[in-house]
């Protein structure tokens, strides 16, 4: 939590020392006098933003300011942020859009009601709400920002409405899919991918530390960057047989690029096989239980971050067919006291 509030200091730092225009029985509002509307914010001063916000909060559909009725529309950016006491919050059918970060670091908060209101989930809106066991998107909602679940640890069931004409849920899949790209953007540590899905999305999984198994079936085709990033426990990954793009031969609990034999997703059971020949852009990045590796003689490459943060490696062997280290690919390796780089390498990222 100390980390989001840095953040959120850092990023008040460039505002004006309140944010708000108004306090309406202890909620923090600015205001749109023309449109007559309201959005939720937080008071702005940056010295006692932590925790702004605690207990149950029941924000009104409507506020009274001055004799003029405002219609509350919006929970503007980060107007949750860092609110760790904040338990439960009821949001009214007025509210159309959470806004970006809108609810950052709230980890006391279980569960919440999305109104079918709201239309739009803004970029991170939710991220590190690491109580936050399930979620039910309405079939109001078109627009989901990116990572806006990311690092909700505690989720295990994700439903989107059936009357949702962008997204849905398919076959129970606790995972929330672009329905007309056959994409998944968000899934939790119970989400099993559908044999129609293409393609996972760029994070889609990010954070997701109660994942522990995968199984990626034939029809994807398509994986987005980071897509597993933070996955600490994952430790069995699987790739459907028929799959014509990927596969994890020799049960190397990984994720191969089959025509071009590069590694792109590792966990901490990984087993590098001997036809691999390089290893992808941060494929075993933020692999946080994983505590060794071998890397065999078919392997030339290690791409840009492919073990960064892999915070409890302690040993690693790089065999003397590598020629190049990517970028940061052993950054933030606080365990790895000591690496032997080969002769073999001429690049280093």
């Amino acid at each position: 939590m100390k980390k989001i509030f840095l953040l959120l200091v850092l990023f008040l730092g460039f505002h004006s020392a309140w944010a708000h225009d108004v306090e309406v029985d202890g909620i923090f509002y600015n205001l749109n006098r023309k449109d007559k509307t309201a959005s939720v914010t937080y008071k702005g001063s940056y010295y006692d933003l932590y925790d702004e916000y605690s207990g149950e909060i029941v924000i009104p559909e409507t506020v009274i300011v001055d004799g003029i009725r405002y219609s509350v529309t919006s929970l503007g950016e980060y107007c949750f942020g860092g609110c760790s006491s904040l338990t439960s919050i009821t949001i009214p059918n007025s509210v159309t859009s959470l806004e970006d970060w809108c609810f950052l670091g709230c980890s006391s908060l279980t569960s919440i009601t999305i109104p079918n209101s709201v239309t739009s989930l803004g970029n991170r809106c939710f991220w590190a709400c690491s109580s936050l066991t399930s979620i039910t998107i309405p079939n109001s909602v078109t627009s989901l920002g990116y990572s806006c679940f990311r690092d909700c640890s505690s989720l295990e069931r994700i439903e989107v409405d059936a009357a949702n004409t962008v997204y849905d849920s398919r076959e129970n899949c606790n995972a929330i899919i672009h329905t007309s790209t056959n994409e998944i953007v968000v899934g939790c540590k119970n989400s099993k991918i559908p044999n129609s899905v293409t393609s996972l999305g760029d994070g889609c999984f990010e954070g997701c530390s109660g994942l522990t198994s995968i199984t990626i079936p034939n029809s994807v085709t398509s994986l987005g960057d980071d897509c597993f990033y933070g996955c600490s426990s994952l430790e069995r990954i699987e790739v459907d047989a028929a799959n014509t793009v990927y596969d994890s031969r020799e049960k190397c609990n990984a994720i191969i690029h089959t025509s071009t034999n590069e590694l792109v997703v590792g966990c901490k059971n990984s087993k590098i096989p001997n036809s691999v020949t390089s290893l992808g852009y941060g494929c075993f990045s933020k692999c946080s239980s994983l505590t060794s590796i071998t890397i065999p003689n078919s392997v030339t490459s290690l791409g840009d971050y492919c073990f960064y943060n892999c915070r409890s490696l302690t040993s690693i062997t790089i065999s003397n067919s590598v020629e190049s280290l990517g970028e940061e690919c052993f950054s933030c390796c606080s365990s790895l006291t000591s690496i032997t780089i080969p002769n073999s390498v001429t690049s280093l990222g």
